[in-house]
């Protein structure tokens, strides 16, 4: 019976395994979770912080590229909604004009994000 005792002991080892690996992965998703709502209320608060910033209006000489292109990427934004607005008002214009969706195509390119360059306290 010694052989059946060896196949029984290794088979809990691999199960103990199993267990401990089951529970640190288990561990590591959590924490990764809550890693990443963390950083989304961090990307919140910088987004809350650059409404209030750009509400100022009077826009710190250190500050005014970065102004400038939340506007420019605002009016990119409201052309596009006013774009797709005249789309849906008349969602045959397409085929009535002979036009196909490629000849309309614009590339989109976005602008660079704000670099690690902002001013300490």
């Amino acid at each position: 019976m010694g052989f059946l005792d060896k196949i029984k002991q290794q088979a809990t080892d691999v199960a103990s395994t199993v267990a401990e690996k089951t529970q640190e992965t288990a561990k590591t998703g959590q924490l990764q979770m809550q890693l990443r709502s963390l950083k989304n209320e961090e990307k919140e608060a910088l987004a809350d912080l650059g409404v209030a910033l750009m509400a100022l209006g009077d826009i710190p000489a250190t500050l005014t590229e970065q102004a400038a292109a939340v506007r420019d990427a605002r009016e990119r934004i409201a052309a596009k909604e006013a774009e797709i607005a005249d789309v849906r008002e008349g969602d045959d214009a397409p085929a009535a004009t002979g036009e196909t969706v490629e000849s309309d195509a614009e590339e989109v390119v976005e602008a660079p994000q704000a670099g690690g360059d902002a001013p300490t306290s």
